[in-house]
């Protein structure tokens, strides 16, 4: 190594920041292209960079010719560049995973409801037209003054419908219990 050379370590080594700053100008460029080519991300190229820069300050004392200095950075670089790849690729397995299992999630959660829904249907056709008809206005939300409007029947008329048909509604799905308590306990937990 030549004179001027050793002298450079040997500032560099002191933590010399003139020195520090002669190599991060001659670096850090071609380092940031280096990441960039790898993670093809320049924010995080540069970030990387900067890591690599602290790391080398805080090791200065630990380098005894300027090509040990090189190759501190650009194996550092490539380590750093290599794990953001490693983390990315875990990241989008763990994405992968989690739409997989979402969609298989919101397909039973699709097909359960549609099965409850073709069950209530199905209860609700065995009802007496009368009664069917009020108890449909109340699924869909209405009160027992605007379904009593809507279908010329007095409020206690519809009371009564409602108490008939819920009775009846009771002795339908007795049989299917299970299937009602799952759809109950899937729609709680959506709210």
């Amino acid at each position: 190594m030549s004179d001027q050379g050793q002298m450079f370590i040997a500032r560099f080594n002191a933590g010399d920041e003139q020195a520090f700053r002669e190599v991060f100008a001659r670096y850090y460029k071609p380092l940031c292209g280096y990441i960039y080519d790898i993670i093809r991300d320049s924010e995080a190229a540069d970030d990387v960079v900067q890591d690599i820069f602290m790391a080398l300050w805080n090791r200065h004392t630990d380098f005894n010719a300027i090509e040990k200095i090189s190759s501190f950075l650009f194996v550092s670089a490539r380590h750093a560049a290599l794990n953001i790849l490693n983390h990315e690729a875990v990241k989008q397995q763990h994405l992968n995973e989690y739409t997989a299992e979402t969609a298989t999630d919101d397909m039973e959660e699709t097909l359960l409801i549609a099965e409850f829904d073709a069950k209530l249907r199905h209860w609700l056709d065995a009802l007496p037209a009368e009664c069917r008809k009020i108890i449909d206005l109340a699924l869909d939300g209405k009160k027992n003054a605007e379904i009593a409007e809507a279908l010329s029947l007095s409020v206690q008329t519809v009371k009564n419908q409602k108490v008939k048909g819920l009775k009846l509604l009771r002795e339908l799905y007795r049989r299917d219990y299970a299937l009602l308590l799952l759809f109950i306990r899937l729609f709680m937990e959506r709210i």
